[in-house]
């Protein structure tokens, strides 16, 4: 079970925006040029890679509206991607029919804050579905239903025209379908260097696995990254917003069907496969001409591995240089995340037995606790 976490706050964080009432209505009332009201602030509870913050307010005496608040924690985001990159995102995004959020401004460091931030608006709906993680049979009209509306979405998302808006300035695309795996992998490691702080072994031979055995794919998309249950905001069983942009990418289709935590439930009747990642996979194909096979799936598998380790070395470099302003989450993340991971990349690549079924509950269990 996924568990949502808002925490009221008002005090100010130190070397941060100040999300105190008084000094969000003072902010908000400059930058939109009009008297602004602030009703409540809240924090968003789940989720380490980012802090999200909710705002709601009332401009010259109007309507209530919300807004969202995204800024780095103090120490640092466990991505290797940049704010500003996620803002960019967002805001192309807003020009094309992919449900998102809209992207109303970016304010860098300035006289209101010690680090930058951007601001959207708040999509009415909530990324937990009810009913969907039951096993209940009476449910699985509605489960595969629901799995198939984000095979629409993630078709919408790879229909996008990505050179046409310029994702490419951030992203870095392959110049054929058959390099998509190997650009894939070079990025992997430039992130790795980046943010490492000791030697990893494991990540260099990922590496070389990736590069040799690279599938083609059948054309060049902009990718998701994050994909699933927790992740997009539905309302009234369909998906009115796609969130969490931050592993965003150009590639192969296939690597946004790698990382779906659960929206692709094998559901077994009678002995029968009722719905399953293959017959996800034939839905897909079939509403956006593109074919995904397993095979690709489970190669990208690997890189996801591989990108959760480097989030795993991040975390540990911010404990390092300064664990005072850490998240005490980038501890278990730079841990226990980066542990596992490592087992399933020595797994995928067939150097171990993949981790047992006990390790892999006590690992989800954590999560759980995590995000609580």
């Amino acid at each position: 079970m996924i568990y949502e976490s808002r925490i009221l706050l008002q005090a100010p964080e130190e070397g941060a925006m100040d999300f105190s009432v008084e000094h969000l209505s003072r902010y908000l009332g400059v930058r939109l040029g009009l008297p602004v009201e602030v009703l409540e602030v809240e924090r968003f509870g789940r989720g380490v890679s980012r802090m999200t913050w909710f705002v709601t307010c009332r401009r010259d005496s109007g309507e209530a509206e919300r807004l969202v608040f995204r800024l780095d924690p103090p120490a640092g985001s466990v991505e290797p991607t940049p704010l500003d990159q996620e803002y960019f995102i967002y805001e192309r995004l807003g020009r094309t029919d992919v449900p998102v959020a809209a992207a109303l401004w970016w304010e860098d460091v300035g006289e209101w804050t010690g680090r930058p931030f951007y601001v959207r608006r708040a999509v009415e709906g909530s990324w937990n579905v009810p009913d969907f993680l039951t096993d209940d049979p009476g449910f699985d009209d509605w489960r595969i239903a629901i799995s198939r509306e984000h095979m629409r979405a993630l078709a919408r998302v790879h229909a996008v025209d990505w050179r046409g808006l310029g994702f490419d300035r951030y992203l870095p695309a392959p110049a054929r379908p058959e390099d998509c795996g190997v650009n894939y992998a070079n990025a992997a490691l430039a992130q790795y260097e980046g943010v490492r702080g000791q030697a990893v072994p494991v990540v260099l031979e990922a590496i070389e696995w990736l590069r040799d055995n690279a599938p083609p794919a059948p054309c060049i998309c902009l990718c998701k990254g994050t994909n699933g249950y927790g992740e997009e905001i539905f309302r009234n069983g369909k998906i009115v917003a796609l969130s969490d942009w931050e592993e965003a990418s150009i590639g192969d289709p296939a690597a946004d069907f790698a990382f779906m935590q659960y929206f692709a439930p094998e559901i077994m009747r009678d002995g029968v496969n009722v719905w399953g990642m293959e017959k996800a996979l034939a839905y897909y194909t079939s509403v956006s001409g593109i074919p995904v096979t397993v095979e690709r799936v489970q190669y990208y598998g690997v890189i996801r591995a591989l990108r959760l380790i480097i989030m795993a070395e991040k975390c540990a470099a911010a404990l390092h240089t300064d664990p005072a302003r850490a998240d005490v989450r980038m501890a278990w993340t730079g841990t226990e995340v980066g542990h596992v991971c490592r087992q399933g990349v020595l797994a995928a690549m067939g150097l171990r037995a993949p981790p047992t079924a006990q390790m892999l509950a006590d690992f989800h269990l954590s999560v759980e606790s995590q995000v609580q």
